[in-house]
């Protein structure tokens, strides 16, 4: 005699699948913090990367002229040579934090949420500030 369909298939219960439903959203709930933390890293290091190309032109530019007097938000780009890097996608805004004196130069790259992959550091800042010593500082201020 043979068996019924319903005898030789086993198909799964309901509690086992809402077992692995489960432990799927607790493995994405684990998951989902650490991608988002290594995406801002990531963002934060292509905006230390810029800082660092401002960083030797505007050195450049103080060897050269002895000050850094005269250079505003709205001219400091051509004066040192500054291009904003061709991604039209990019996450950051840069600009001078304040207008610069005779011995500082403050830069800023503040976070930038229009792609929606830019979301990490939306509403972030990165100041570095450069003296006349020689000295520089930088500071962070991530959400």
């Amino acid at each position: 005699m043979m068996a019924s369909p319903s005898e030789n298939t086993r198909g799964f219960t309901v509690i086992e699948l809402v077992v692995v439903i489960a432990i799927l959203g607790i493995l994405i709930t684990l998951a989902v913090p650490s991608y988002t933390g290594a995406r801002r890293n990531a963002l934060v290091s292509e905006a230390d990367s810029m800082l660092s190309e401002l960083k030797t032109m505007a050195w450049l530019y103080y060897q050269q002229y002895g000050t850094w007097a005269g250079l505003t938000d709205a001219n400091f780009a051509g004066a040192i040579g500054f291009r904003t890097p061709p991604d039209a996608a990019a996450c950051w805004d840069y600009g001078l934090a304040a207008d610069a004196t005779a011995t500082q130069i403050q830069f800023q790259a503040t976070g930038d949420n229009t792609p929606p992959k830019c979301t990490p550091v939306n509403g972030a800042t990165i100041t570095l500030t450069l003296r006349g010593d020689g000295s520089s500082l930088r500071d962070q201020v991530l959400p």
